[in-house]
Parts: C-alpha cells; sequence; structure tokens
C-alpha cells in the first residue's frame, strides 16, 4: 500500500490572494457585460417596437 506523504507548502500565499482576486475581477467583468448585453437588446426592441408602432 502507498503512503501519502504531505510536502509542505512550496507556493506563497500571496498566489492564492492574486488567484483570488483574478478570480473575482473576471466575475465583475462577466457580469458587467451581461449587463451592457442585456440594455443593448432592450434597446434594439424598444426600437423595433418604436418603429412597428409608427407604421
Amino acid at each position: 500500500m502507498a503512503t501519502l506523504t504531505h510536502h509542505p507548502q512550496s507556493t506563497p500565499v500571496e498566489h492564492d490572494v492574486r488567484s483570488l482576486g483574478a478570480v473575482l475581477v473576471s466575475a465583475v467583468v462577466l457580469v458587467a457585460l451581461l449587463v451592457g448585453a442585456a440594455g443593448v437588446l432592450g434597446s434594439i426592441v424598444d426600437l423595433a417596437g418604436w418603429a412597428l408602432s409608427s407604421s
């Protein structure tokens, strides 16, 4: 049977904080893109409704 040994952590804690920061920033950017896309889609639907109602 193989014995599992625990090696000391060789990566600094700063790396974990940077990774978490990168994940949070990417999540904020993704939400901003989704909100922007929803706004553009809403504008297109509003414009199409206005164009069809003025005919």
